[in-house]
C-alpha cells in the first residue's frame, strides 16, 4: 500500500482543520481529506445539548461520533489501500477515544458509562488498520483557548463551547491526545509533531509550510500494512 492514512490530531482550537484542507491539497488532487464532524450539516447533532448537560449528554455524543469516524476511517482505509491517493483525516477514530477518556476523568461520563463505550470502540476496532501516519499539531492551551474564543464571534453555532471549552479543559485534552498519540507512536505509527502556535497570517509561510510536510508524508517508508498495521491498543 504505496499511499497513506494520515490522521491529524490536536486540541480544540489548534487549527488542525484548516491545516488538513491545505495538506491534502499539497499532497496532490487524488487524495481523499474528510473533515471532523460538527455541528454543520447536523453532523454533531449532540453538541449543544452536550455543553448544556454534559453527565446527559457525553456517552451519546461519544458514541455518535465514534460511529461517523469509524465509517470515515473506512473510507480513507480503502481510499488508500486501493491506490486512490492518500487519505487525511482531520482527527481520526483513534483520537476519539481521547475525548472519552477525559469525559471520564472530569466525570461527564460514569465507569459504566465509559466500559460500554470502551466495548463498542473494541467491537468496531477489528475492521480498522492502523494509519501510516499521524501528524500531531501542537498549540499551547492558552493559544488554542483564545483561538476558540475568535472562532465563537464568527461562527453562531459554535457559541456554546464557551461554556466548557476553557484553557483547563484543553490542558486536559491535550494530556489525553499525547497518551493516545504515544500509543499510536509505540505501535509503530510514524509521528510528526508540527509547532502550530503561530497564526501563520502570510500565504507563503502557510505554503511552504505545509509544503514542507506533504513532502515529509510523502516519503515516509511505511512498516508492512499486511501485518504490523494490525497491531492496535488504545
Amino acid at each position: 500500500m504505496s499511499k497513506k492514512v494520515v490522521v491529524v490530531e490536536g486540541i480544540i482550537g489548534a487549527g488542525k482543520t484548516s491545516l488538513s484542507r491545505e495538506l491534502g491539497a499539497a499532497l496532490g488532487s487524488d487524495t481523499l481529506t474528510l473533515l471532523e464532524p460538527d455541528e454543520k450539516g447536523n453532523a454533531n447533532p449532540y453538541l449543544a445539548d452536550f455543553c448544556a448537560d454534559p453527565a446527559r449528554w457525553a456517552l451519546t455524543m461519544q458514541v455518535h461520533l465514534l460511529q461517523r469516524r469509524f465509517r470515515m476511517h473506512l473510507s480513507a482505509q480503502w481510499h488508500a489501500m486501493e491506490g486512490r491517493g492518500h487519505a487525511i483525516l482531520d482527527r481520526s477514530y483513534f483520537g476519539d477515544t481521547a475525548f472519552a477518556r477525559l469525559q471520564r476523568t472530569r466525570g461527564a461520563m460514569s465507569n459504566r458509562e465509559f466500559e460500554t463505550y470502551s466495548g463498542i470502540y473494541h467491537g468496531m476496532t477489528a475492521h480498522v488498520l492502523l494509519p501510516q501516519v499521524c501528524v500531531r499539531v501542537l498549540c499551547a492551551p492558552a493559544v488554542a483557548a483564545e483561538r476558540v474564543r475568535r472562532r465563537m464571534e464568527h461562527e453562531t453555532g459554535r457559541k456554546c463551547e464557551e461554556k466548557i471549552v476553557d484553557v483547563e479543559y484543553l490542558a486536559d485534552l491535550d494530556r489525553e491526545i499525547d497518551y493516545m498519540v504515544g500509543v499510536l507512536r509505540d505501535q509503530g505509527v510514524a509521528v510528526l509533531d508540527v509547532p502550530w502556535d503561530a497564526d501563520r497570517d502570510s500565504t507563503l509561510v502557510r505554503e511552504q509550510t505545509v509544503r514542507g510536510l506533504a513532502a515529509r508524508i510523502d516519503g515516509l517508508v511505511p512498516r508492512d500494512a499486511f501485518l504490523d498495521m494490525h497491531r492496535r491498543t488504545v
